[in-house]
Parts: C-alpha cells; structure tokens; sequence
C-alpha cells in the first residue's frame, strides 16, 4: 500500500478483548490513527492464554493490537476523564466494546461524545445491543457461539454440540463495525454528519447463519449439525484416505458427478438411479457413503488429490495451520506481515489487497501506556501539567 488512506482520521479505542480491538485494528491498518484507551489493570486480553505474556502481552493481542498507541487514563478520577474529554474533541471515531450502560456510567455515551465533538462517528461492538431484556449481560465469543445457535449446528448429529475454535463471532462482528464506520465516514462526504453504530454479536452470529435461519422461518424446520458433510450436496464433506489422513470433497453439479465416478474408478455408479441426481445422493447419502468411503481410504491423499483436480472436481486437503505455512503456494496467498517484535515475528494481517500489497505494521502492539506522555503532549498538555496528572494517578505510564 503506498499511502495509509486513513491518515487524517483520528480514533480512540476503548475496547478489551478481541472484537473491538480488531475492529480498531483494522482501521490502524487502513492509516488511521489509533488511541488505545487502557486501564491499570490493562486488557484482559494481554494475559490470556498460555506462557507469559511478558512486558507486551500473548501472541493474540500482538496479532490484534498493530497500528496503534496506548495510553494509560484513570477514568474514575475527574482529571482521568478530562484527559478523555480533551481527546474525544479531536477525534473522529470512538470504538468500544463495554457491555450496554458502561460508556455511559462512564460518562462518554453518545449523546456526550457528540457534545464534546459534533458530526463524532461513535461505534459500539456489544453482546445484545444497547436495549432489552440482555442488553446488560456481559458476552464472549464462546458464550454468543451457543446463545446464537452457531454451537448447535457445529458436531457430528448424533454428538455434542462444538465451539468453534477460533473465535469467529467477534472477528465477524469487527469486520462488521468497520464496515459501518467507513460507511460513516463515506457519509461525511455527502454531509450526512455523524453516526451512531451498534453492531451485536449476536446479530453478527446471526448474519453468519442467514440459511439457517431463512430455512427455519419458511419451514420450522431446525438445521441439524451436519458433521463434515454438507447437507445440501452429496458427496459433499470430509473423508479419510490412506494413513489416516483426510481431504475434502464438493461435488456441485451432476456433471460433477459422472466425472467424480470416473476419477473413483466407480464408472458402475454413473447409470445407478440411486445416485443419478444431487437430491437422490443427499436422499441415499448412507449407501453412496458405503461404496465410495472404502475406495477413498485405499489411497493416499496426494493420490486422489492428484485424481480428482484432474477431473476438475472440487476437493483439498485437510490442514494444520502448520501445513498451511507449510505449503508455498497457500503461503503465498496470506497476509503475512512482520510484527517489528523478537516473538511472533510474523502474524496474520487484514486480508486486504490494496493497490497489490497488503496492509503493513507501522507500529507494533504497544506495551500498557506505552505512549501516554506523547498522546497527553499532542492533546495539548505542558509537561508540568502531564507531571501533575501522573502524579494524581489520573494517567500513568509503562513505568508506573
């Protein structure tokens, strides 16, 4: 990307956690200038996970944290408030993710942050929205994951219900945001001002599974979990191949299909009226698996791979994140982009080409407060005045 397109858009990020720190993320990677707003106690995000997070935090909130400054504000202290109220004045964009009443509790919902700075694009990732019966429960991908009913289509039918193990549902939901902002930010252009944006993770969840739903609503029927097949198409999911490896396979189309038989060496099967159609085959999904599981399991992965994209049939293998980065080809396609730290060197950045290059790291995640002297500086505070304030405990630094 030759120029940060996003320059002259200033944001305060007050977020924890993954969906709103990604979301402000994002917008860092776009050239935006990002204000981390962090407590004393920090983002819980910096200590999750597994090993010591160290002086800047795990390897997750190094991944979601690039392209942005923190600084350190006490806002139970009225002088911790001031400093927001000074930088929400300036700014263009305020992102949090605080469950509903906690920014206004706070004293910067949204009517304030208005007051403070007209025409402010103010953007809330919540788990409920703003208003209901759930708006004040505190949320979590893992937690939305089962209320949203993603969790009950993920498993094998007649297993548990599965998370996800990434965390789908808040980095939906970042994207999402984002995606208002820039609309709001679009709008400035043709004078429609400011904007207010709520996006829930439930409502995200939701966007995620709008065939299900729409199934649901025309029919009353509950999607199942599928396991690894797709229950629209058939055959369609995974399937075990020699040494006990796996590889994926999607036939579309019934001309897919004949070809798919021949690929298998199974040409008997092209005339069988129980597999002659798509909805025959989802109908007989059972005896089709009976033959074509065998012959599948007879040889290797690279075998049938080899076979079936010769036949221009869809399929892949089965990776590990390790045999991704392993594969120079699939390599090629990620935004791999350096960290400027000893460990991750590299994470994943926006997925993003723009004008041929992906989005780069101007600055690494930042420590705690790492930059509370600078953000207080360009606010428009004297040193004795970031010295008094520091002294009260309404800011702090990295050292104190």
């Amino acid at each position: 990307m030759s120029a940060p397109i996003l320059a002259s858009v200033r944001v305060i990020d007050m977020t924890e956690g993954v969906a709103g720190p990604c979301a402000a993320t994002l917008l860092g990677d776009m050239g935006a200038d990002v204000v981390k707003i962090e407590r004393r106690e920090g983002d819980w995000q910096r200590s999750s996970g597994r090993g010591d997070p160290g002086r800047i935090g795990n390897a997750q909130f190094l991944a979601i944290n690039r392209n942005k400054r923190c600084i350190g504000v006490d806002l139970d202290r009225a002088g911790g408030r001031g400093i927001l109220e000074r930088l929400v004045a300036r700014a263009d964009v305020v992102v949090s993710n605080y469950r509903a009443g906690v920014m206004a509790r706070l004293g910067f919902d949204h009517a304030r942050c208005e007051a403070l700075r007209p025409g402010i694009i103010y953007c809330t990732i919540s788990g409920f929205g703003q208003a209901g019966d759930y708006a004040h429960l505190p949320a979590s991908d893992t937690i939305l994951q089962a209320m949203s009913g993603v969790m009950s289509v993920v498993g094998e039918p007649q297993g548990p219900p599965l998370r996800v193990g990434f965390p789908l549902i808040d980095t939906t939901a970042a994207n999402q945001a984002v995606q208002g902002i820039l609309l709001a930010l679009y709008g400035r252009l043709s004078g429609h001002g400011g904007a207010n944006i709520d996006v829930s993770l439930v409502a995200a969840a939701a966007s995620l599974m709008s065939g299900g739903f729409a199934e649901y609503l025309a029919s009353g029927r509950v999607p199942p979990r599928q396991g690894n097949q797709n229950a629209l198409l058939a055959p369609a999911g995974a399937f075990e191949v020699a040494q006990g490896r796996f590889i994926t396979i999607a036939v579309l189309r019934d001309a897919h299909w004949r070809k798919f038989c021949t690929a298998l060496g199974l040409d008997t099967l092209i005339a069988d009226d129980r597999f002659a159609t798509n909805a025959a085959r989802v109908r007989n999904r059972d005896e089709l698996d009976r033959i074509i599981v065998p012959q599948l399991r007879s040889g290797t992965s690279e075998y049938w791979l080899a076979r079936l994209r010769a036949a221009d049939i869809l399929c892949g293998p089965i990776n590990s994140v390790a045999d991704v980065l392993a594969d120079p080809a699939l390599r090629a396609c990620l935004p791999l982009i350096d960290t400027q730290l000893p460990q991750p060197t590299q994470v994943i950045g926006s997925p993003i080409r723009y004008d041929g290059g992906f989005f780069g790291v101007r600055s690494p995640a930042p420590a705690k407060a790492q930059h509370t002297r600078e953000v207080l500086r360009e606010a428009g505070y004297g040193e004795p005045e970031i010295e008094q304030l520091l002294a009260a405990g309404c800011a702090f630094t990295e050292q104190s």
